[in-house]
């Protein structure tokens, strides 16, 4: 964690144009790694990074 937090502030910097890009690129990787325990470390970078944006659920979701 001591690397992603300050990552992760500087990546809010970005439009929010290139964080998905940056996190369509990630998730892309992710996809073709082999490994099950480091697909899923890909799969989540970009929900662990703040690259996405925040979604708040309606009542009833």
């Amino acid at each position: 964690m001591q690397v992603i937090e300050p990552v992760a502030v500087i990546l809010q910097e970005f439009s929010e144009q290139d964080r998905q890009a940056l996190a369509d690129l990630i998730n892309r990787f992710a996809h073709q790694e082999i490994d099950p325990e480091r697909h899923l470390t890909a799969w989540e970078a970009p929900e662990t990074l703040g690259l996405l944006p925040c979604r708040t659920l309606s009542p009833g979701q």
